[in-house]
């Protein structure tokens, strides 16, 4: 499920394509901000969708070899032992998996040749021929080798990550939410209580998703009035000179600032310096750093705002 970060980022997203286009209003671009949320979950069900579709590449391959004209022992007694993977059995006949990736059209086209790549370079790995050797089949096993499978040929993927920017530019952003709750996924798997088992929510709870849409709209609403702070404090720098992002990433910081008095202070302003440090530009976090906390003091000592809570000023 996503972190705040996650939720920060996709409102810092949303802003910053709003101040280029503010005739769109404030209801539309709400909408906007929510379906870019829900996209992260495609994104993980696109990665869950591979891994199902590694698991019938292998199921084929068994039968193609079964067909042969003259088959092998080995073609006629096969090890079975990857395509009774219990985690990736599960998540196959899953009828809530199913039910997403149809309504969410979820699906592999002229890209199912990658993942047939993958799951033919997954066969010469060295850990996949020892999971299929060893004497012992365990669910922890099971799980392992997915994971491994995952991190290793399909989280890293260059051209994969690829197919997915051309579904969503934004998805690149999104790989480490998604990536985190597809391991979760795994690691959460228990085939002794499946019924239990379950894909991982995208929000952990109404107050998450309100944090981002109320980030959001406070930010719009209010933002002349931070710029005007901002501006203030930014000595020597006018306002078209400033980078774009920063003031962006500076007014969603003062919003956080006085809207959410449970948040502690130090914990909003390295949020928007790591931001700053990632998103723009290279001197960026030292100079957020600067301005925001400045205002802050100031703006406590005006009363602007208030935290509830001991240590979180």
């Amino acid at each position: 499920m996503l972190t705040r970060r996650h939720l920060r980022i996709k409102v810092f997203q949303a802003l910053y394509a709003y101040a280029y286009d503010p005739q769109r209003g404030l209801i539309k671009a709400e909408k906007q901000l929510r379906q870019s949320i829900d996209e992260i979950y495609r994104l993980y069900l696109y990665d869950l969708a591979a891994l199902v579709l590694i698991h019938r590449f292998a199921k084929e391959r068994i039968e193609v070899n079964r067909q042969k004209r003259l088959p092998s022992q080995e073609d006629l007694n096969p090890n079975l032992r990857f395509v009774e993977n219990r985690f990736l059995s599960w998540l196959e006949r899953n009828p809530r998996f199913k039910q997403e990736v149809e309504d969410l059209h979820i699906k592999f086209g002229d890209e199912k040749e990658l993942i047939r790549k993958i799951f033919r370079e997954f066969l010469e790995d060295e850990r996949y021929q020892l999971y299929m050797e060893a004497d012992h089949n365990d669910l922890k096993e099971d799980r392992k080798l997915v994971k491994y499978l995952y991190g290793t040929y399909l989280a890293e993927n260059e051209d994969l990550h690829e197919v997915y920017e051309e579904r969503n530019m934004f998805w690149s952003d999104d790989l480490d939410a998604a990536q985190a709750m597809v391991v979760k996924t795994i690691t959460s798997f228990d085939s002794k209580r499946e019924q239990e088992s379950a894909l991982i929510p995208l929000i952990k709870n109404q107050e998450d998703l309100d944090f981002a849409l109320k980030l959001f709209r406070i930010s719009v609403n209010e933002g002349d009035k931070f710029e005007s702070k901002i501006l203030a404090k930014a000595e020597h720098w006018e306002g078209d000179r400033l980078a774009a992002i920063d003031q962006v990433l500076m007014k969603m910081a003062l919003a956080e600032l006085v809207t959410f008095n449970q948040i502690p202070v130090k914990v909003t302003l390295n949020e928007y310096i790591e931001l700053a440090k990632q998103y723009s530009t290279r001197r960026s976090g030292q100079f957020v750093n600067g301005i925001l906390d400045k205002l802050q003091q100031e703006m406590t000592d005006a009363g602007e705002i208030r935290k509830i809570g001991r240590g979180l000023l």
